[in-house]
Order: structure tokens, then sequence, then C-alpha cells
């Protein structure tokens, strides 16, 4: 799968910030939003699920309930292709805002962090600094916010093989998406573009930046992106060693929550996503829908363009 592979498999290690507080008064942030307990632990739930069906070993079994065996069939076909694949995943809470019941639900799975600050809006920020500069580094780093859910087996392989195609020396972010069900509407990709006074600050977008041949039959394009924005990043080995020698930033883009999310990389590296036309190569659920009552406050309009 990647030429940094070692004999045991790829390690991910994932590191999720969870807050979880209801306000009396309305907030932005699903973490605080009045009422949403049940609809955000669904969502935390969810998004350790995701993170944990990517672990994969070469050997499937079969209960063989007839003979009362457990069956260890030959290897798969594709074990020349893969290589096993294992998550660790880190949760960080300041100990006292968190949804206990759902990561009682895993434990054995993850590994709870308690990070002591005086500000939770910080949180972000000190999760993002646990994963960069903790233990040894591994061969995919990925930081994602508590509400978002991977669906794609293949997430951790595209992003590899995207990290070892640009030489470390690119990031790429996923397509972030809500599911809206609204008349003849599936889904609302909830990143478009940024204003471009706002985003040429950080960077200038360019259309089919790049393009790559995943698999040696999937032809894919890139965009240096107009909304860098994904609520999650992935950083390869040798990125996580750059950024050990760098002052991360601490704010500069919207808020704490974004300027770790999105400033951690696009300070250091062009920030790519798919072109829209092949957004489907990697995308990210957002489980928690806080964007899809715009569908009805801003007015249609058909485009012919790509809208990145």
């Amino acid at each position: 799968m990647t030429e940094q592979s070692s004999s045991n498999g790829v390690l991910v290690r994932a590191c999720i910030p969870h807050f979880f507080r209801e306000d009396n008064e309305a907030s932005g942030y699903g973490s605080r939003r009045p009422g949403a307990r049940l609809a955000r632990s669904l969502a935390l739930a969810r998004c350790i699920t995701g993170l944990v069906n990517l672990q994969r070993g070469l050997q499937d079994a079969v209960l063989h309930i007839g003979d009362r065996t457990i069956d260890r069939p030959a290897q798969r076909r594709d074990t020349a292709t893969l290589t096993p694949l294992r998550v660790e995943i880190c949760v960080c809470t300041d100990g006292r805002h968190q949804l206990d019941d759902v990561l009682d639900h895993f434990r054995g799975q993850v590994k709870r962090l308690t990070i002591d600050l005086e500000d939770p809006r910080l949180l972000p920020l000190a999760s993002r600094d646990h994963l960069v500069n903790s233990g040894t580094a591994p061969d995919l780093a990925l930081y994602l916010e508590d509400d978002l859910v991977i669906h794609d087996a293949s997430y951790a392989d595209k992003l590899l093989w995207f990290l070892n195609r640009t030489q470390h020396k690119l990031s790429l972010m996923p397509h972030r998406y809500e599911r809206i069900d609204h008349g003849n509407l599936g889904i609302l990709h909830v990143d478009g573009p940024l204003s471009k006074q706002f985003i040429q600050r950080f960077t200038s977008p360019q259309e089919n930046a790049a393009n790559g041949l995943y698999l040696g039959k999937e032809r894919v394009n890139f965009d240096i992106t107009a909304n860098p924005h994904s609520g999650t990043f992935a950083l390869s080995k040798e990125q996580v060693h750059h950024l050990r020698t760098q002052r991360l930033p601490t704010s500069g883009f919207v808020g704490p929550l974004e300027t770790a999310a999105t400033l951690t990389v696009l300070q250091f590296f062009p920030v790519l996503k798919p072109s829209f036309n092949d957004r489907s190569f990697l995308s990210i659920e957002h489980g928690h829908p806080s964007f899809s009552h715009y569908v009805n406050k801003f007015p249609h309009r058909t485009t012919c363009e790509d809208p990145y």
C-alpha cells in the first residue's frame, strides 16, 4: 500500500478532541447546542466506529455453526497489494464535559486523555499538539473533530498514497458533506469556496493543480482548494517530524477549532482537495449536521463550472 509500511503493517494514530456541554442558549457549535445529547452521542459513536473499521488484517475468519469451530480460510487474494493496518485512537477531553456513556462503550478500543484547561475552547489545539508531539511518529497521524464519520475503507490508503507521491510537500483534505435529502438533493457539501479576500491571505486557489493515477487505474485531479477546512487533517510520518521542529499556530484561522483543524497544515503546506468532479475519491460525513438549514435560507442557482 505504501513504501514506508513496516513488516508490522501501517500504523494510523487518530486524535479526537471531544467536548459536550448543553448550554441554555443556542450555540453555533453542535457540542454546545441545547437538546443535542442524542445526536451528539450518535455522531461520536459513528466517528469512533469509522476509525475502528479502518483496521484490517490479512485473514478473515468464519463462524462454522454446524461444526462449532472458527474456520480460518486461506489468505485473501488482495494481500499482495494490502498490508495490515492498525489504528490507535485517542479521545481528548477536559475531564468534565464529555459523553461518558459513549466512551465507556468503546472501552478497550480508545484511549482517553484528560487535558486540564482553563478555557475548554483550547481543547482542539491541545489535542493537535498531543497528536503531533507525542510518542514515535506513526505512518499516518489523523486529527478529526468528534462528529466526522469515515465511510471509505481505503481512506487511510488514499491519504498515504497522496502524501507519498507528493514527497510529503502537500496536504490533502477530504470533501465534508451532510445528508439533507431535500427534494432532489441528496447531500450538501458544506465547505464551499470562501471569499477571495479571506482565502487569499493564506493561499492562491488553483483548479487542476495536480493529478495522479490511484492504484494504476483511477485518474484523480486535485485543486489547491478555495476552502481548506474539513474539520480534519492528516500528516505523514515525515510531515510529523517536520512539524515537531516548528512553532504550531494557536490562532489566525477563524477560531481555535478551525485553527487546529486547518491552519496546522495550511501554514506549512499547500492544501489540496480532489477536484469537485472527483469529490467521491476522498470525502467525510459531518455526522451532526449544522449547515443543512441553509438549503432553505439561501437562493439556489445552477452552475456548470467547478464551484471550487
